[in-house]
């Protein structure tokens, strides 16, 4: 009995140990949806990101939209301060597939209306109201919090380029959204700026993009066409612009100049310097500069600094300074003109290499063949000077010498200043000619012509009427005598003549017999 007894109390134990009852399905159901409703909802649901602005105009909370190439990719659900209540603190949820490129990079902005020169963005918001733009870029760090920007990017990440680093100090009309230029060709923008304490220059970032990118080199130049350029100077009227957009919010260009050389390519972030126009971009640079004063004793109104020198219409130089010298002892006062000539615009034999300092034999050589510096007028228009240097001759002999450790070139006046000095001689010695001496001995000759002179030549006159009627009888007689046709020897010459003619015909008849019968000289006739 006891072993029927403990058999089937072993069957019975082990029935319920199998058994799972019924009573724990339906929890373990409700778990199983419960894990799988919080999965999917974590899954659903987007990352949430804080964004800090210093204004949030027309950001409101549950309706501003967060967009990415205008399709909603979030919306804003908080607005609040930070700790400081110098900023606002934005609290947002983006769409889960924004996740992967929340970097370090992904920059926000709030877009709005504007309306600026050759640029309209942000229309609709007039009437939809503001909303927050992402721009997404993956990064190393992924982050979830941001700072906004202050204003609307020139660049994103969509657009394909270079990013540049130009350098200058004086920014002028260049602002952000300022465009680039490649011959008239609109080709970048300016994205940033700022002042570099510790260089004392503007740093501006510029956006080339593709293919123009390829185009910046190592020796490409960029300059200023901001506005509208003009200048009056000896070379003439020059103006130069490039676009109304540069004149209405600036702008600049670069270029390649064949003068400067091809150049290597260039990485990104590559340093530039910023010219003030395309002719300072253009002018060489020449790493060698010979200085020299010269004097002028007349005006110098029109000449300035940085007006040509020439050699006969050659650029070799230009004007460094020009200043006025008192002499306090002497009350005299002189204009010095420091100009500086460039030896690599030219060539010149000089039997060896230049150096820091003018060559001694060389110059004197230059002032013995005649070298003078001369002020010529560059432009009639505006008045504009500029220096000539050239060779004169019968100039007198000069000795080299210097001021201030600089050799001086002599001067000549120019063509006016000559006229005039010449003029002025003239009239010094027309006015030194003693007129009222002159009237007096001219009144004392006029005296002594009336009693002394004409009654002299009153008795002259008589003698040469009475010589005048002898004349004319001699010429009366010479007249009869051999030119009348009576005269006796008027006839004699006549029968003369006569003569001379009949003997001229005989000889020629016989040289014309002769001819026809030559051998007559032996024969005879």
């Amino acid at each position: 009995m006891s072993t029927e007894f403990e058999e089937i109390k072993e069957a019975v134990w082990q029935e319920k140990k199998k058994g799972i009852s019924a009573v724990w399905i339906v929890p373990m159901v409700a778990l199983v949806i419960g894990v799988w409703l919080v999965a999917k909802a974590y899954m659903e649901k987007g990352p949430q990101i804080e964004i800090y602005f210093k204004s949030a105009s027309g950001i409101v909370a549950g309706k501003t939209p967060i967009k990415y190439k205008d399709v909603e990719v979030g919306k804003v659900t908080d607005v609040t301060f930070d700790a400081s209540l110098k900023r606002v603190k934005v609290a947002a949820e983006l769409s889960p597939i924004m996740r992967p490129f929340l970097s370090e990079n992904t920059r926000f902005w709030v877009m709005h209306a504007k309306l600026g020169v050759g640029e309209v963005q942000g229309l609709e918001t007039l009437l939809s109201g503001v909303y927050i733009v992402i721009d997404p870029q993956e990064g190393e760090r992924k982050v979830r919090s941001f700072e906004g920007l202050d204003h609307i990017p020139v660049i994103t990440s969509r657009e394909k380029g270079t990013t540049y680093i130009v350098k200058t100090e004086d920014i002028g009309s260049l602002t952000i959204g300022s465009p680039v230029y490649y011959r008239h060709i609109e080709v970048g923008r300016v994205s940033s700026f700022r002042y570099d304490i510790d260089e004392n220059m503007v740093v501006m970032e510029i956006f080339v993009q593709k293919p123009y990118d390829r185009l910046i080199r190592s020796k490409t130049r960029f300059f200023n066409v901001s506005g509208v350029y003009a200048s009056l100077s000896a070379d003439g009227i020059e103006i130069q612009t490039e676009s109304l957009v540069s004149v209405m919010m600036g702008g600049m260009a670069f270029d390649n100049f064949p003068q400067h050389g091809r150049g290597r390519p260039v990485k990104e972030k590559h340093t530039f310097y910023l010219y003030a126009d395309k002719k300072a971009a253009e002018k060489i640079e020449y790493n060698h500069e010979l200085y020299f004063w010269t004097y002028f004793d007349e005006s110098v109104r029109g000449l300035s600094e940085g007006a040509p020198v020439e050699y006969r219409g050659v650029k070799i130089g230009e004007v460094v300074t020009v200043t006025l010298i008192g002499d306090p002892q002497t009350a005299e006062f002189k204009i010095p003109i420091l100009i500086k000539i460039e030896p690599q615009r030219f060539l010149m034999d000089t039997r060896g290499k230049y150096g820091n300092d003018v060559n001694a034999t060389v110059f004197e050589r230059l002032l013995k063949k005649g070298l003078r510096a001369q002020l010529k007028t560059g432009n009639l228009l505006t008045g504009e000077l500029y220096i000539d240097l050239d060779f004169y001759k019968d100039v007198p002999p000069v000795t080299p010498y210097k001021e201030n450790s600089l050799y001086v070139i002599p001067a000549v006046p120019t063509t006016i200043a000559s006229l005039k000095s010449n003029l002025q001689t003239l009239l010094q010695r027309i006015a030194a000619i003693p007129y009222e001496k002159i009237g007096k001995e001219m009144h004392e000759l006029i005296v002594q012509l009336r009693t002394q002179t004409v009654p002299k030549v009153d008795g002259s006159v008589e003698s040469v009427e009475k010589l005048m009627r002898d004349t004319d009888k001699l010429m009366n007689a010479a007249r009869k005598n051999y030119f009348d046709t009576n005269a006796e020897l008027n006839r004699k010459l006549l029968r003369l003549l006569d003569e001379m003619m009949r003997t001229t015909k005989s000889i020629k008849h016989l040289t014309d017999y002769l001819e026809r019968h030559p051998e007559s000289l032996i024969k005879g006739k």
